[in-house]
């Protein structure tokens, strides 16, 4: 499907987000089967480095060479968040925080917070012999990963453990918040301990998967989805099995019923300490949000069922 690498997805109330090298427009599809291109989203000069969701302002961030941040809300209106970020390739990827704080890191490994209006907070410098590619902030501390390392910091960057001799190029969360890496040299997805950054599972490789270079990896906190995109190509996958026959196999109650639970476990897990969140979800225009299953364009698709996960590729 797509000429050039894909950058990176995100997933919000039921969309997934896509962004593409060298492209102007944030595509969005809809988040189950057949994966519909509903929306291009314009965004005049965009050179898109990172893709982001926030669960706490139900948005989602982009990361841009031109040293801005753009915000794509709920309604997919669109507003500069920060701009006047050092430009080019010094920028390396973000992450953003619970709370909704931004996480920017740049590759002098100087890892950047910044409230979730632009106003910055701190700087931290890792000390790492290569230079930092994305930073997630953790129990109190930094995840961060290179091309040679994984290592955890705190946030006045003292280094907690001796970074161990393995390169990532994303990590992410998951819902059970275990570390989920992209490997892009041994082509694997790895979860990842918490404490020691061991590694405890290889979720996805190349002999079995198909994958090859994976550069970013995206879990979904609504349904425990994970988004990966590597070359030119962005896969999804679940880890229920009974998605297949659901929410992930296009039965239109199925999805009705599975984003009614997803709205429900965002309730439960961030608006109670999130007030606008709380009047956002008791809106009608929320619940128009969920309730929208038109899919007025077919993308070319294939999808493969492995034991314990859904594979579905757009290329």
């Amino acid at each position: 499907m797509y000429s050039e690498h894909v950058v990176g997805a995100a997933y919000l109330l039921g969309n997934i987000y896509v962004v593409v090298k060298g492209s102007c427009y944030v595509l969005v599809y809809t988040g189950h089967s057949p994966y519909d291109l509903i929306e291009k989203i314009y965004l005049d000069g965009l050179n898109a480095i990172d893709i982001a969701t926030s669960y706490a302002d139900i948005c989602v961030y982009i990361l841009d060479a031109s040293g801005q941040v753009k915000r794509i809300g709920h309604d997919h209106a669109v507003s500069t968040v920060m701009g006047g970020l050092t430009r080019g390739c010094v920028l390396s990827r973000m992450s953003v925080a619970e709370d909704g704080r931004i996480v920017i890191v740049e590759r002098s490994s100087e890892v950047t917070t910044y409230t979730k209006d632009g106003a910055f907070l701190k700087c931290t410098t890792v000390p790492l012999d290569t230079p930092a590619l994305h930073a997630v902030e953790f129990a109190e501390a930094y995840v961060v990963c290179t091309e040679s390392a994984v290592t955890k910091s705190t946030k006045e960057g003292t280094l907690l453990d001796v970074p161990r001799k393995v390169g990532y190029q994303y990590i992410s969360i998951d819902r059970k918040e275990n570390l989920i890496a992209c490997d892009c040299v041994e082509h694997e997805i790895v979860e990842l301990d918490s404490e020691s950054l061991e590694v405890t599972d290889t979720l996805l490789t190349l002999d079995r998967d198909g994958i090859e270079s994976p550069r970013h990896v995206q879990c979904v906190l609504e349904n425990g989805m994970m988004l990966v995109c590597w070359m030119n190509c962005l896969d999804v996958y679940s880890f229920i099995q009974s998605d297949t026959e659901g929410y992930l196999a296009d039965s239109e109650d199925d999805i009705r019923m599975q984003r009614t639970r997803e709205a429900e476990l965002l309730e439960r897990e961030i608006a109670g300490n999130n007030n606008a969140f709380k009047q956002l979800y008791r809106t009608s225009q929320l619940g128009n949000i969920f309730g929208d299953l038109s899919r007025p364009q077919e993308l070319d698709s294939a999808a493969v069922l492995g034991e314990d996960t859904l594979h579905l590729v757009l290329s």
